[in-house]
């Protein structure tokens, strides 16, 4: 939902083609949750945005406009694109809703109407947090510096007075990092996807085969699955020399010796879980199968550790303690799953000591892939030796557990 801009056409966000909406009752979950989170944060009224990241407006609103959210009161959802003016009439569940414009339009002017609607209904003068005003560790977490647009922000502090303006990322993010069943489940579709998508992948890659032939079988094959926004991260390259990734059309065709690292995140009404696997065109050398049995060790290492009430330290040191005597450093990558930029974030380059203390949570989610970081490298979690696997896991009360079915294998075409 992210390229969607925060606007809608006359039917709303479609539904989901193979899943059902969500309940009322996840609705109630939901909003509980921010109201309890509200009030310990003494804010009175939230405002999500859904110009630049519509993760947010989906989880408050599931769909995409403004939601002026209350403490102790109904709110207030503002509809743009075009024809939001028909797209009001179709069921939400927020029952107070507007079109921000009167007869639809793609360039609405969020902030100018949410500012003139917080005058009209005495919400003026409160404690209000804006979502999106900077990163947090839970949500926006590769947005450090957030995304809410200046104006918009400019206007709403105009209405409500400056000095009553927090920041609200905190409290989605908060609120969104534990998940209900519903949302797990639809994580669970979103990797069925990503899994069909492997399968055209293995299907059609052969020697000589173009890769934007596969590529397009995969992206095809999402479509099949009922994903509404596609995904698929390619990295192509020989052993041991760098790769680009690709989030496009890959140039070039298939040739023998090539590896390739692929990240699929296949969206179902804004969720994405992510599958990873990597695939070799011809036989591959004994290094790239240690590696890929090391970093599968570490997969089953973390999973196993990842209990409620442990500390993510404990994580981190139970898969590093996987490369044990060996060479390299193993590096336990993951980072939250759900409606996008979800956090925690434990990635290369990225210092993770402060997430190191925090207990796991039950009813998270997250993507798990290892990484071996190899002393042949020519740079610390280079691409050049990439044969990471991974899946999108739950933590359960007694455990995690992945949501993906696939065999836990490196994929290996025309090895003769």
């Amino acid at each position: 939902m992210q390229g969607m801009r925060g606007v809608q056409g006359i039917l709303g966000v479609p539904a989901p083609v193979n899943e059902p909406m969500f309940s009322l009752e996840e609705r109630d979950r939901r909003w509980e949750r921010l109201r309890q989170l509200m009030s310990e944060a003494s804010v009175e009224v939230l405002i999500v945005l859904p110009q630049w990241i519509t993760s947010d407006s989906l989880y408050i609103a599931d769909t995409v406009g403004v939601t002026i959210f209350p403490v102790d009161g109904d709110p207030v959802l503002i509809l743009g694109g075009e024809h939001s003016n028909y797209a009001v009439e179709r069921p939400h569940w927020i029952e107070d809703r507007m079109s921000a414009t009167p007869f639809g339009s793609t360039a609405p002017e969020y902030g100018a109407v949410t500012a003139d609607v917080l005058r009209q209904r005495g919400l003026v003068g409160r404690r209000t947090a804006i979502a999106g005003l900077r990163g947090d560790e839970f949500s926006s977490v590769r947005q450090p510096e957030g995304y809410a647009g200046y104006t918009s922000v400019a206007r709403i502090a105009e209405a409500v007075g400056a000095e009553h303006v927090v920041d609200g990322t905190g409290i989605l993010g908060r609120a969104r990092y534990v998940k209900g069943p519903e949302e797990i489940s639809r994580l669970a579709a979103s990797v069925r996807a990503g899994e069909a998508s492997l399968e055209a992948m293995a299907a059609t890659a052969r020697v000589g085969v173009a890769q934007a032939e596969v590529y397009g079988q995969m992206l095809l094959a999402q479509v099949r699955a009922g994903a509404d926004v596609l995904h698929v991260a390619w990295a192509p390259g020989p052993w041991g020399e760098g790769r680009h990734r690709y989030v496009t059309t890959p140039p070039g065709v298939l040739d023998r010796g090539t590896f390739v690292s692929t990240e699929l995140m296949p969206e179902i009404r804004g969720y994405q879980a992510q599958v990873a696997q990597p695939m070799v065109i011809g036989r591959p050398g004994a290094r790239a199968r240690e590696i890929f049995d090391r970093n599968a060790a570490a997969f089953d290492t973390a999973l196993k550790a990842m209990v409620p009430g442990q500390r993510w330290g404990d994580v981190f040191a139970a898969v590093e303690s996987v490369a044990g005597d060996a060479d390299g450093h193993m590096l336990a990558l993951l980072h939250g799953r759900g409606l996008g930029n979800d956090g925690p974030l434990v990635i290369p380059q990225r210092d993770a000591s402060h997430i190191a203390e925090q207990p796991i949570t039950a009813h998270t989610t997250f993507i798990l892939k290892p990484f071996l970081e190899v002393p042949e490298a020519p740079v610390p979690s280079a691409r050049t030796h990439d044969v990471t696997w991974g899946d999108t896991v739950v933590v359960t009360q007694t455990g995690a557990e992945r949501l993906g079915t696939r065999p836990r294998e490196l994929t290996v075409i025309d090895p003769q």
